[in-house]
């Protein structure tokens, strides 16, 4: 957990710092309130793993000599290989965002093609 926590901090500080920079590069407010923003979010899940007390704790991925084979963690399950349901998934979201241009009557059938797409992937995985 060091490892991920390290890189949560550096992209924070980097974040940051990015949007300090182009604040005074460029005196644009909507940019720079997104790169601090973006600044955020890493530190919020950084600063919970800190004040959890998960930096100190000895995880295999931390060790730079660790095995792959050694500690294989639990099965998870099993996953397809080839699905059509992605592709609905997709085309709900495409009704959807069409429906921002369009007019709120494409809204309902891309909600109901994502939800029939959600409920596909769920019950194929459960298999």
């Amino acid at each position: 957990m060091r490892t991920a926590s390290r890189l949560l901090w550096v992209l924070s500080g980097f974040a940051f710092a990015l949007g300090t920079l182009y604040w005074f590069l460029t005196y644009e407010t909507t940019g720079t309130v997104l790169l601090w923003m973006l600044a955020l979010m890493p530190l919020i899940v950084a600063t919970w793993i800190w004040r959890r007390g998960l930096v100190s704790a000895q995880l295999t991925e931390d060790d730079p000599e660790a095995d792959p084979g050694a500690h294989p963690g639990q099965v998870i399950g099993s996953f397809p290989l080839d699905s059509a349901w992605p592709i609905f998934a997709v085309l709900g979201v495409i009704t959807a965002g069409a429906s921002l241009v369009y007019g709120l009557i494409l809204l309902p059938p891309g909600l109901a093609l994502l939800a029939y797409a959600i409920y596909g992937l769920m019950r194929e995985s459960r298999q």
